[in-house]
């Protein structure tokens, strides 16, 4: 004979654990992505009073206190800064460059990296400023 056992219950458990362990690595996964994704460089600003936002996308330069160069967020040298902006220009027909350069740097820097723009084939300059709190 087969006994069966009518209305037998049941412990079901659930470890949270891998749950919990999941959650942290995508956590921590997504807060060094976005660290990333806004540039390694860092760029003081100069202050004006007439900064203004303007709107539309354009490829982006910036250029730390040293010298270093970063195109759309990569890092480039100053001797491929032409042939990299001649290739984003042929990838996206946008012949402005918005010049995010640290208010430190040396204007002969300055000076021969818009040389070497100008020549990729640029045709607009912004320069990004901060805007000057007046009191």
């Amino acid at each position: 004979m087969i006994k069966i056992k009518g209305n037998q219950k049941r412990n079901i458990e659930m470890d949270l654990v891998p749950l919990i362990n999941i959650v942290f690595l995508l956590l921590i996964f997504f807060m060094l992505t976005s660290s990333s994704m806004s540039g390694a460089l860092q760029a003081e600003l100069p202050k004006a009073l007439s900064a203004s936002k303007i709107p539309g996308k354009n490829i982006v330069i910036k250029i730390s206190r040293a010298g270093s160069l970063e195109l759309n967020g990569i890092v480039v040298g100053r001797d491929e800064l032409q042939s990299q902006v001649e290739q984003v220009l042929a990838q996206t027909k946008i012949k402005a460059v918005e010049i995010h350069g640290d208010k430190n740097i040396q204007f002969e820097l300055f000076g021969s990296l818009i040389e070497q723009i100008r020549a990729a084939g640029v045709e607009d300059f912004i320069f990004a400023t901060d805007k000057l709190e007046t009191q």
